[in-house]
């Protein structure tokens, strides 16, 4: 008797542990929501070890799962399934998927009376409590078929007949329902994960696109501004503030999009909205969960959990930058959520609907056994695999009439599968065509926003980005070098030969810092007009004057413009790190000034 005692809580822990595995280790459906294995353990061990036993086992594993990970307290609502279900089972023996139909009547029946009562005091969507309430409905009544399944099976297998009191016959129209109803029902689910996937992944690629487009414009702009313009705008103008501000409301428009820029001092410099917004401050976001969906971008949730009802507060947040402000996109989640779980709900439905009617058709062949039945099993046991290879379903018609029926019905369906599982495929591959379009969009507005349209050489954002990174390393490396050019008299150059000729002096000149970059430790970005800086990867001043005298008699050899042979001269002003400043600004000022100084001197020499 000890014996058996010990056995039993032997097998007790090992199916606690299996089923708190089988919990932690869900499948990821959408928005936080994912499909356990659980339920089919302890529905098994109703049918197995008894109610008792399940109940006990469902008791320990709800608390375990939420001590340990979910905290979440909709673990606890397997234990009403377990009650219900097991409750009928134990009194009223039949099977688990029976049962499981009258424990979802029952639950639709507190939920028409909950939402009737309570429906003036429930903030959360319906649109989400329907689905949930379906979603719960939908795994429960499949968990309890398969449960139903290895039950009646698992006897055959040699190492299983252990845990099974007696060996047992089945039905052959028994074998028959089960078939049609699993795989009737299961391609149905497959569907539903993949399709609920894709539409989570389009939801997050229109979010990324949004994130894109506000990121071209802002290039855009940079690249339309001159270098009084960028001045200004680094200044803080209100004129400057005032065209941007125009441009960002053209983006949002009446959207509920919302768009923050932050100064140097992260003090909100322009906050764009519309005026219906619901969206939060910044000072808001501070804690949360945060599911990353590109480099810039992520979903930030209020609440620490990964919850369906946190999806609909979510918020879509991009970080991006405008010359020296930091720049970001915030977007309410819930219009695409609502749209995604709406479209879902219909999926539920239906499968619902097929288990009906598998059930009601299931009870017909168990108590039928006919050729017919023959013909149904070999039509919907390789349903899948006639799927996946786009085969015509064929049903040979006979003289019963509920069979010819059911015939029918499961023609229907899948065919209907058929065209579900060919929707998704079109999906997957417009998901795929458009990821494709989307990086070479990302290549094409990498360079855009990184280079120079007329000289290729890296632009001032480039030149920002590299100097901050120098400035971060060169804490602990040592020391380098910026170095101003401007060159003298351009505009004479342009008043000559024309902006046409100014522009393709300008690429000849650019190709020559760029011929001259190989094998030196410069790297030389163009910043507006005739206007360029270089940053130089050397430790002492004697060895950037050199290279500074190297880069004059380049810019001073002739270059030849529509036949005409061009003179050029520049001014040019070094600082050096950490000696005339330790910020970008410090380093850019100090340049700034001594290139000045010296095309004064030059002005002056001309002059005399």
């Amino acid at each position: 008797m000890r014996n058996i005692f010990n056995r039993k809580i032997v097998i007790f822990i090992v199916v606690l542990i299996l089923s708190v595995i089988a919990q932690f280790f869900s499948v990821s459906l959408i928005f936080g929501l994912s499909i356990s294995f659980a339920p089919i353990i302890y529905f098994s061990c109703i049918r197995i070890f008894g109610s008792r036993f399940s109940l006990l086992l469902v008791v320990m594993m709800s608390i375990v799962t939420y001590y340990l990970h979910f905290n979440n307290l909709s673990v606890f609502l397997s234990i009403a399934e377990v009650l219900v279900i097991g409750w009928f089972y134990s009194k009223k023996a039949k099977d688990l998927f029976t049962w499981s139909f009258v424990y979802s009547l029952i639950i639709f029946a507190l939920y028409l009376i909950i939402i009737t009562l309570l429906v003036d005091y429930i903030s959360i969507p319906q649109t989400v409590t329907n689905f949930l309430l379906l979603q719960t409905v939908t795994a429960t009544l499949f968990s309890a078929l398969v449960a139903d399944i290895f039950y009646d099976y698992a006897p055959f297998i040699p190492k299983l007949k252990y845990f099974f009191k007696a060996s047992r016959r089945v039905y052959f129209g028994q074998v028959i329902a089960h078939l049609l109803i699993f795989f009737a029902v299961f391609p149905i689910l497959i569907v539903i994960l993949v399709t609920s996937q894709g539409m989570e992944q389009n939801m997050m690629q229109e979010y990324q696109n949004d994130y894109l487009r506000l990121e071209s414009r802002l290039q855009t702009k940079i690249t339309e501004m001159d270098s009084t313009e960028i001045q200004n705008h680094e200044l803080d103008s209100l004129l400057e503030k005032a065209k941007i501000k125009s441009m960002l409301q053209d983006y949002i428009g009446l959207t509920d999009k919302r768009i923050y820029m932050l100064d140097q001092k992260n003090q909100v410099w322009l906050d764009m909205h519309s005026e219906n917004t619901n969206i939060p401050d910044l000072n808001e976001i501070k804690q949360g969960y945060v599911k990353k969906i590109h480099s810039d971008g992520f979903i930030w949730l209020s609440t620490n959990s990964n919850h369906l009802f946190d999806w609909y507060r979510a918020y879509y947040i991009a970080e991006t930058s405008f010359l020296n402000k930091q720049t970001f996109l915030v977007i309410p989640t819930f219009y695409l959520v609502n749209e995604v779980i709406e479209n879902l709900l219909d999926y539920l439905i239906f499968v619902l609907f097929v288990l009906f009617v598998s059930l009601v058709f299931g009870m017909i062949v168990n108590h039928v056994l006919s050729k017919s039945l023959i013909r149904l099993t070999q039509l919907t046991s390789d349903l899948p695999e006639k799927m996946e290879r786009q085969e015509t379903f064929y049903w040979d018609d006979t003289n019963i009439n509920e069979f010819s029926t059911l015939g029918d019905n499961i023609k229907k369906v899948a065919n209907q599968l058929q065209s579900m599982f060919l929707e998704a495929k079109k999906k997957n591959d417009l998901l795929t065509a458009r990821t494709n379009k989307l990086i070479e969009s990302e290549s094409k507005l990498y360079h855009l926003a990184h280079y120079d349209t007329l000289t290729d050489l890296p632009n001032r954002y480039s030149f920002q980005i590299d100097l901050k990174e120098m400035l971060e390393s060169s804490q602990a490396e040592g020391k380098f070098a910026i170095i101003f050019i401007d060159l003298d008299r351009f505009k004479q150059v342009n008043d000559t030969l024309g902006h046409s000729g100014g522009d393709l002096l300008l690429k000849v000149f650019s190709k020559r810092l760029i011929d001259f970059e190989h094998g030196q430790p410069i790297a030389f970005y163009r910043l507006a007009g005739d206007e360029f800086v270089a940053i130089v990867e050397l430790t002492t001043e004697d060895e950037v004057h050199n290279l500074c005298k190297q880069i004059l008699s380049i810019i001073n050899q002739p270059i030849i413009i529509s036949n005409e042979k061009v003179m050029l001269e520049a001014s040019i002003g070094i600082s050096f790190y950490p000696d005339n400043g330790d910020t970008v600004d410090e380093l850019l000022h100090h340049a700034d000034t001594l290139m000045y100084q010296q095309k004064e001197i030059h002005h002056q020499q001309l002059d005399s």
